[in-house]
């Protein structure tokens, strides 16, 4: 997985993305890391998403602490 602002390889932690260089994304002008799409796992906080009741779903919920709309996103 890798960030789509500085292209550096992600790992998740928890509920937040890592890089080499840590938390802190420096081409992206919000300051975090967010990953390249691939339509199975949110682009905020890297876990891998599921569908219920019509809305994105991690193993720690249905809200996402690193997304400006407070939802899991896949793309």
């Amino acid at each position: 997985m890798r960030c789509r602002y500085c292209a550096d390889t992600l790992r998740v932690v928890n509920e937040k993305l890592f890089s080499t260089i840590g938390e802190k994304c420096g081409g992206n002008p919000k300051g975090f890391h967010a990953a390249v799409s691939d339509g199975l796992v949110c682009v905020y906080c890297g876990n891998p998403v599921t569908c219920k009741n019509g809305k994105p779903y991690t193993k720690y919920g249905i809200a996402c602490k690193n997304s400006p709309t407070a939802m899991h996103c896949l793309q």
